[in-house]
């Protein structure tokens, strides 16, 4: 029977049977600092790490700003209480004030992004840009500052849909790996469609693959027709050549069915790549006519319960009882992301 512990404060403490950890896990890990809302931190300290969230989404109404900052600071505060110590927030236009006052009141680092998300979802002032700006913002937001303040980016986000990419999200993308070759932050994208290309298209520019990850991979809709298996080799190729896979749809099994997400991960870690996943829970949520509603949680109510603290009570019992093992999700949610952050 498999069980596990809440997460000591260096990360996951899991009590566990099961299969052997992965070879990968005895890897030394380099670090360096990393940049979060308070200041650098080094990145072994990193420890239980969401690396694909969102601290706040979409425009925040001026009248239910102090509402925001009061509901994003109780999902933040159970986070912690179940473990949870580093979120990676990847809303790459965001208001940097809110995110100040929220990061005072709770004991989770809070990593802030740069970049770009879909072009329709972007303000017109991001949309209006060409490579070059969007490459001075980026760059300007990871060693200056964002918006004024001291507080710099500790990744780059850009986001792109189907193939053929537009070409305002091939400038984000060939801005972001200019930046990343000039400074060494990571890169994450929105890759439902296509993540290869996107993958080409980074490491063409001149990105390390070992510093960019691959989100939402797993969504079906996004495989243009390929069946399990051979999406599962399509993903593979990623990982092969260095790219990181992000794994989110925990609890959304009308994307991904949960026999499909772990056919995947297994087939990831037998092949001897268990070091490119990462997993978080991508919860965002937006107000609409004045109440808060997550993610698909208007067609799929079951869904809201997916705040930052599902990953622990509920998606981390699920890959248990799946049969991995307690320290192939320590590797997942503590030792991937710090290596990441770390380049290897």
């Amino acid at each position: 029977m498999l069980a596990f512990s809440l997460p000591a404060p260096t990360g996951l403490a899991f009590a566990a049977g099961g299969t052997a950890a992965p070879s990968n896990s005895k890897v030394k890990i380099k670090t360096g600092k990393v940049w979060t809302m308070k200041g650098p931190v080094a990145g072994d300290t990193l420890g239980t790490t969401l690396i694909h969230e969102h601290v706040l989404f979409g425009m925040i109404p001026d009248d239910l700003r102090a509402a925001s900052v009061e509901f994003a600071v109780k999902l933040l505060n159970d986070a912690a209480r179940v473990g949870v110590e580093t979120l990676v927030d990847l809303s790459p236009n965001r208001d940097i004030q809110l995110y100040q006052e929220i990061a005072s009141k709770v004991p989770v680092r809070i990593i802030a992004s740069t970049g770009s998300y879909v072009y329709s979802r972007m303000p017109k002032a991001i949309q209006n840009m060409n490579e070059d700006q969007m490459y001075e913002r980026m760059l300007r937001e990871v060693t200056e500052g964002i918006d004024g303040t001291q507080i710099r980016a500790g990744i780059i986000k850009v986001a792109a849909g189907k193939t053929p990419f537009t070409e305002w999200e091939q400038s984000a993308f060939r801005a972001a790996a200019k930046v990343q070759k000039k400074t060494r932050t990571p890169i994450a994208t929105h890759a439902i469609f296509e993540p290869r290309a996107q993958f080409d298209l980074l490491v063409k520019t001149g990105a390390d693959p070992k510093r960019c990850f691959f989100s939402h991979i797993e969504a079906e809709f996004g495989w243009a027709g390929r069946p399990l298996e051979q999406e599962a080799e399509y993903l593979l190729s990623i990982a092969k050549e260095g790219g990181y896979l992000l794994f989110n749809n925990f609890g959304f099994e009308f994307d991904t069915p949960w026999t499909d997400m772990v056919f995947l991960l297994r087939h990831l870690s037998d092949k001897g790549y268990a070091n490119r996943i990462l997993t978080s829970v991508d919860c965002n949520w937006e107000w609409k006519k004045g109440k808060v509603v997550f993610e698909a949680s208007e067609k799929h109510p079951e869904t809201a319960k997916r705040t930052y603290a599902y990953m622990i009570t509920d998606a981390v019992p699920a890959m248990l009882k799946a049969g991995f093992s307690a320290k192939e999700i320590q590797t997942f949610l503590v030792d991937h992301p710090r290596r990441f952050f770390s380049g290897e």
